[in-house]
């Protein structure tokens, strides 16, 4: 089913059905965005906040719901907040397990994200627009500062039961995508998609 053909139906579902009633909480649950997959697929991401824990609960529903551009977009919101470190994000100690499973994997697709910018020459925190030479040799003065894991993320457990978050379409993760450092959490999911620039 095409972008477009889903995003349709999605208000249409909406329109005639009502809007599916709430998540029974904040962030929602794995099973509920599966479950809502067809609505929120193009929706923005129902936690709010601008604090780093808030930005990876929305990465976590982006994720989970297939919708690539969102979670590229909030993962590129981040790196635009020179201020948070991934390392320094905070433990959230969420009580589900499958919630914080995926949680403790994605700091490594910032890090993997971000630290290829950061390799090429382009540091947290550069202007939008780099014009004229002076600003370029600025940025490269600037000493090389990687990301790193927050320490919390290694702590975490594989899930006891294999979670498996399907494809866009709703089929099953094709086997040669699936991303290792998911798998390491006992979760089935394709690799993301998540560098920017």
């Amino acid at each position: 089913m095409s972008v477009a053909v889903r995003r349709i139906t999605g208000r249409l579902l909406r329109l005639f059905r009502g809007y599916p009633s709430p998540p029974p909480e904040i962030p929602p649950t794995v099973s509920w965005l599966l479950e809502h997959r067809a609505v929120q697929s193009e929706e923005a991401a129902l936690t709010r906040g601008r604090t780093p824990s808030g930005s990876l609960y929305r990465m976590y529903e982006y994720l989970v719901v297939g919708f690539t551009m969102g979670l590229r977009s909030e993962i590129e919101f981040f790196f635009n907040q020179p201020s948070w470190a991934v390392s320094a994000i905070p433990d959230p100690e969420d009580s589900s397990p499958q919630r914080y499973a995926i949680l403790s994997v994605l700091p490594f697709y910032l890090c993997k994200a971000f630290n290829r910018l950061i390799e090429r020459g382009l540091p947290r925190g550069s202007p939008a627009i780099i014009a004229g030479d002076e600003v370029e040799r600025e940025l490269r003065a600037r000493p090389v500062v990687l990301e790193e894991e927050p320490e919390w993320v290694f702590k975490v457990p594989a899930l006891a039961e294999t979670l498996v978050i399907p494809r866009r379409g709703g089929e099953e993760p094709e086997e040669e995508y699936i991303s290792e450092r998911f798998r390491s959490k006992n979760i089935l999911v394709e690799e993301p998609h998540v560098l920017f620039v």
